[in-house]
């Protein structure tokens, strides 16, 4: 498994697009802006994109979707907590921001325990409300692509609408017991790992009630 982060839009949101080294078959996560650069990355490694998975509906992981899912004709999985997000009515105030957006329907409504396999690999939806009611951690084999759950040493706002610090905690504690390590891949700035996360993270610590 390969995996590519491309840094894109106005607040810096990581678009991840992981592949199969053999089959080429990739899937871009969270395809936030830049659509060209996304599609540039993509042909580079000649690569077949066979889904596009969000781990949440904000603004800043959807605004190249379109672009991506007409040009690759990839599959478009949404969690379905957070299908009222793609409306671009419920973007609140972050439709300025939204002028180029186009509204897709999605082929999958995540659940939790969702999969979707393309080449090898198996992508699996973890619910993990808090953020959004429907944002989620999507894992691949030793990765946790965490969105705006679990950040470096932080965790996602929740004072948004949909947004609750309750069952942000409640999810922040389900990642904590996770057996083993991970990489923790996610929406925004550095990556880390869920032992780094379980040791400092202040909000992960304040999970477990050890903070």
């Amino acid at each position: 498994m390969k995996i590519m982060q491309l840094c894109v839009g106005v607040v810096g949101t990581n678009c991840y697009i992981v592949y199969d080294e053999n089959t080429r078959e990739a899937a871009v996560i969270d395809p936030g802006d830049n659509a060209p650069s996304i599609l540039k990355a993509v042909e580079q490694e000649k690569l077949s994109v066979k889904y596009v998975l969000l781990t949440h509906a904000h603004f800043d992981h959807i605004l190249a979707a379109h672009e991506v899912l007409e040009a690759t004709g990839a599959q478009y999985v949404v969690p379905e907590g957070d299908l009222w997000l793609l409306d671009r009515g419920n973007m609140g105030q972050f439709r300025s921001l939204a002028r180029s957006y186009v509204q897709d329907t999605p082929d999958i409504a995540a659940k939790e325990g969702t999969e979707v396999t393309f080449g090898g690999i198996t992508a699996t939806y973890m619910n993990t409300p808090g953020h959004t009611p429907g944002s989620s951690v999507i894992k691949m084999g030793d990765c946790l692509f965490t969105g705006d759950t679990l950040f470096r040493h932080e965790c996602g706002r929740c004072d948004l609408e949909g947004g609750d610090f309750g069952q942000m905690l409640q999810s922040l504690k389900r990642l904590h017991d996770l057996e083993g390590d991970y990489k923790v891949l996610p929406g925004h700035e550095g990556i880390s790992t869920l032992s780094e996360e379980r040791a400092v993270n202040p909000y992960m610590l304040q999970a477990v009630g050890k903070r």
